[in-house]
């Protein structure tokens, strides 16, 4: 979309494309009513407040297309210029966009920004106000109408371009950065901004607070250079500090000569192609001579090139500095949060190891209940049990006439039985007092013993009331 500046006494050179206009400027018949002047109100107040949101509409797309909030009368009649007609009812929007204070004169809007932040508040809070009422306006009525040469600022278009400045200085990481004038320039050229609007945006941003702006003699120049420094998001914008502003000279030196040493590479270059050229042509005084500019232009080179690393050097170690404070600023805020957050939750030393004592007593008391949960009720012994076993089997085992060699005990030696027709052996007796393991393992072998020779050895309708396997024995059978 093309655009081009216009002055209030320009020529009407500024052109739209047709994509800029809504699809009403096509229409004629409605174009019309628009660019004729307002009537009153009260005849018809739907039209009327319809036609006034149109071009007020308008004037905010316009200066917003054009990059810059400042706009006037005779501007806006060169750009809504439609068929050789101009609209007639500026004057009436004009008047109101004052009124509601969507407009501020130019002059009111770049009033100097207050030194002290005190004043600033006062000027901002209450002067201002007061300045942009109705009241003010009646300085640019002309004749019972607004002055058409006079400039006036669209608040709500330097706002938004404001809002679009700290997002791009954001992005670039110019954040509590110095920045010079030309730096910030080059930075929005392909964001839109114009010289003018760029003026106006960065003096809305310094009443607001959210950059700093400082003007430095140039040595040797009539003009000042004017350094920036823009705030982080939620903060706002401090002076700046002779750490900064030596900071910045240091860059500009650094930038400065990495160009002059650019510059001296060419013209070593330079010199040795035309030193070439000079034995080429036989020209050796000529030749000597440029070989003699060329090595002075190396030592000049290599004198820079020194001056370079310093600068270099210097700068890196500030920047270090500078990263060491804040990290043990960090330090400091972490330290304390963890101090606060201590004292807050009421944790201590005492009260820790208070804490791991008790989670131990109630753990162990936990195991012995898991312990006595876990022991059997019942009060009848097993060296009992397994001598009324014992007792059973034997009885078995002398009804069916069968000899079992018993298991000797660790401590006793038990005699072999001679035949199957002596008493069957009792088990060993019990002796008073608690079972011993010794004492149970004798039992049990005594008794596995017992019923594998009943298993082998009974009548199946005997063995049927132990549930073992029947089997007859031949010798037996023959002797009944």
């Amino acid at each position: 979309m093309s655009r081009k500046s216009v002055g209030p006494n320009a020529q009407p050179l500024f052109v739209l494309e047709e994509s800029f206009y809504p699809d009403t400027w096509q229409n004629d018949s409605r174009m019309g009513v628009l660019l004729s002047e307002f009537r009153v109100r009260s005849i018809n107040p739907e039209n009327y407040d319809s036609k006034m949101k149109f071009w007020k509409e308008m004037i905010r797309n316009y200066c917003e297309h054009k990059g810059c909030g400042a706009v006037s009368i005779v501007e806006l009649k060169r750009v809504f210029k439609r068929k050789g007609t101009i609209p007639y009812c500026l004057q009436t929007v004009i008047a109101d966009m004052l009124r509601e204070g969507q407009l501020v004169g130019r002059g009111d809007f770049q009033r100097p920004v207050q030194d002290s932040w005190g004043g600033w508040a006062v000027d901002l809070l209450v002067k201002r106000p007061l300045g942009w009422g109705f009241g003010k306006v009646k300085e640019k009525i002309v004749g019972g109408g607004v002055d058409e040469g006079a400039e006036f600022v669209c608040t709500e278009v330097v706002k938004g371009q404001s809002v679009a400045m700290e997002k791009l200085i954001q992005k670039e990481n110019k954040l509590n950065v110095l920045l010079s004038m030309e730096g910030l320039k080059d930075l929005v050229k392909d964001s839109g901004f114009t010289e003018d609007g760029l003026e106006l945006v960065l003096h809305h941003m310094a009443c607001q607070q959210r950059v700093y702006t400082e003007k430095l003699p140039d040595e040797g120049l009539d003009h000042k250079r004017v350094l920036l420094k823009f705030a982080a998001p939620g903060a706002k914008a401090q002076p700046i500090t002779d750490i900064e502003r030596s900071i910045y000279n240091l860059e500009q030196t650094e930038q400065n000569l990495l160009k002059m040493i650019d510059k001296l590479e060419q013209d070593v270059s330079g010199a040795l192609l035309l030193v070439k050229q000079n034995i080429a042509q036989g020209k050796k005084q000529v030749a000597k001579s440029n070989l003699k500019k060329k090595h002075l232009l190396e030592k000049n080179l290599e004198k820079k090139m020194n001056v370079l690393d310093n600068v270099q050097t210097m700068l890196s170690r500030i920047h270090d500095t500078q990263t060491d404070r804040n990290v043990i600023e960090a330090y400091k805020i972490g330290s304390n949060a963890l101090k606060n957050a201590f004292a807050n939750s009421g944790i201590t030393l005492d009260t820790v190891d208070d804490t791991l004592a008790e989670m131990k007593e109630i753990m162990e008391q936990q195991d012995e209940m898991q312990t006595m949960i876990s022991t059997p009720q019942t009060d009848i012994d097993d060296l009992e049990l397994e001598q009324e076993l014992s007792d059973l089997i034997d009885m078995k085992l002398a009804e069916n006439h069968i000899a079992v060699q018993p298991v000797q005990p660790a401590n006793e030696v038990t005699p072999v039985l001679p035949s199957v027709q002596q008493e069957p052996k009792t088990s060993p007796t019990v002796s008073a007092g608690p079972a011993t393991m010794a004492q149970l393992n004798d039992f049990d072998k005594e008794i596995e013993k017992r019923l594998a020779a009943l298993k082998m050895d009974a009548p199946s309708h005997d063995l049927s009331l132990l549930g073992g396997t029947s089997f007859v024995n031949p010798e037996d059978a023959t002797a009944h």
